[in-house]
């Protein structure tokens, strides 16, 4: 339930039952009031009455007494008048009256004994009937009797209805009044503010941090509003320098890579050298030989031939080299692990040739295709291969081998994904666990001429394909370096 239908039915909770009650004890103090009227009207008849009464004699005006009752009567709210005399115990009535007013007569004869007014309600012939009795007294002030008057008090009841009446069609509408007025300010108060903030939080939390609230109104609601606003701006700038500080970061981490990109190929370039050197050589005899030997056509296009075959071998490794250090941005291709695997070896068969490397090759048949940039996965199988060749001195046997198989993401507990795993095996001097440890730290090397950035930018390449590396390593039998990379989804769906 929103806060502001809460508040509504709160306060008209409140609101009902403090006019309710005021209506209750509005028709209390109504009744109140009605009664004292009526004993005051009733009073001051009988006050006439007492008056007339005690000045008359009862042997001489008895026709007087009974006529003056009769007058009485005539009041349309008078229910009847009982006169009682003690001296030879008479009783005067009313016409109206019948049937037994013992009741009545004994309310006199209390008033008597009293010697003060008495009052009574009750009912005559099943109608409400409000009694009034008092004595009256001689010129010497002696008791000769009594009077008792009997009132309706259905006018009184009729005028308590009425006011009910009136008191409840007012309490209603001051109620329906109220309602519709609480209604009005708690929507306009409360809750269009609040709808407002809810509107700008799930625009916040969408990210559009431009959502701003109208903070107009003074109230607590625009302070919370204005602080809102204020929040959304922080965080659009907080948003606004992580992207400055994110943009940066991975300008930084280009830098590096192609930092150790052109490391690695300045270790490369004396093999690079005798790669081009090579078939220069080849050119420059052939070319020589062809010169002394003009006359024979076929020799002459013989040499040609293989001076042609030179030169796009010269071309290719130029291409290879220039694709290599070129900076580009990063791609996403499907690739095929064992051909890139195919070119990285074929790059650095002059240092395998140099180092006395033997290489054994274990790429699988039907190998599935990854997700990725080339450029950067060479990189990652250049810096390895590199670092094992050169973990080889005296020589050893380099193995490269790749596969798939199922596997959850580095042992997080995941749902198993299936991976194309690429190890780089050597049989070099290997490495101590303090050496292992650190390995995958910025500018931490052991040789002299490493930049100690090489595994650091393959592993967050590595992590940028949403996969991961690991090291084994044991001092005097070598290192195996794991490369672990999810599978291309088209294979999956074939699989599945």
């Amino acid at each position: 339930m929103k806060l502001g239908t809460k508040l509504t039915l709160y306060l008209s909770l409140i609101i009902i039952l403090v006019l309710s009650g005021y209506g209750y004890f509005h028709t209390l103090s109504r009744r109140d009031v009605l009664i004292r009227k009526m004993k005051a009207e009733v009073r001051g008849i009988g006050q006439t009455l007492k008056v007339s009464l005690e000045k008359i004699s009862l042997k001489r005006e008895m026709k007087y007494i009974q006529d003056l009752i009769d007058a009485v009567e005539e009041y349309e709210k008078t229910l009847g008048v009982i006169v009682y005399y003690k001296e030879k115990d008479l009783v005067f009535r009313s016409h109206f009256l019948e049937g037994e007013i013992e009741p009545y007569s004994e309310l006199i004869k209390r008033s008597i004994k009293d010697d003060y007014p008495q009052e009574e309600f009750g009912a005559y012939k099943k109608a409400p009937a409000f009694s009034y009795a008092f004595p009256l007294k001689d010129k010497r002030g002696k008791t000769i009797g009594g009077v008792s008057i009997l009132q309706h008090t259905s006018f009184m009841e009729e005028d308590i209805r009425e006011a009910k009446w009136s008191i409840f069609i007012i309490i209603v509408l001051l109620i329906s009044m109220t309602l519709i007025l609480v209604l009005f300010v708690t929507r306009k108060s409360i809750s269009q503010p609040i709808s407002q903030l809810m509107v700008g939080i799930k625009n916040v939390a969408k990210g559009n941090f431009d959502s701003q609230i109208d903070s107009k109104r003074g109230d607590e609601l625009s302070k919370l509003a204005q602080t809102f606003n204020q929040m959304a701006v922080n965080l659009k700038e907080a948003q606004e320098q992580i992207i400055q500080e994110a943009e940066a970061k991975l300008e930084l981490e280009r830098s590096l890579r192609q930092s150790e990109k052109l490391a690695t190929i300045g270790q490369l370039a004396s093999g690079l050298a005798h790669e081009i050197g090579t078939p220069l050589n080849i050119i420059s005899g052939r070319a020589e030989l062809a010169k002394r030997r003009l006359d024979d056509k076929e020799l002459i296009q013989k040499n040609l031939d293989v001076i042609g075959q030179q030169s796009e071998r010269i071309t290719k490794i130029i291409r290879q080299l220039l694709g290599f250090v070129r900076k580009k941005g990063p791609e996403q291709k499907t690739l095929r692990i064992e051909t890139l695997l195919e070119t990285t070896l074929d790059f650095l068969g002059y240092q395998i040739q140099r180092q006395r490397v033997r290489v054994v090759k274990d790429l699988g048949d039907k190998l599935p295709s990854v997700i990725g940039d080339s450029d950067q996965l060479q990189q990652v199988f250049l810096n390895l291969i590199l670092n094992a060749i050169q973990s080889m001195p005296e020589g050893g046997e380099l193995r490269v081998s790749a596969s798939s198989m199922w596997i959850s993401k580095e042992a997080s507990g995941d749902e198993k994904q299936k991976y194309v795993v690429i190890c780089v095996k050597d049989t070099g001097i290997g490495m101590e666990r303090e050496v292992l440890q650190n390995i995958f730290n910025p500018f931490f090397t052991t040789r002299e001429t490493g930049t100690g950035l090489g595994l650091m930018v393959s592993q967050g390449i590595i992590q940028d394909h949403e996969g991961w590396i690991d090291a084994e390593s044991e001092i005097g039998k070598g290192s195996v370096f794991k490369v672990f990379l999810p599978c291309s989804p088209k294979e999956l769906k074939n699989d599945g």
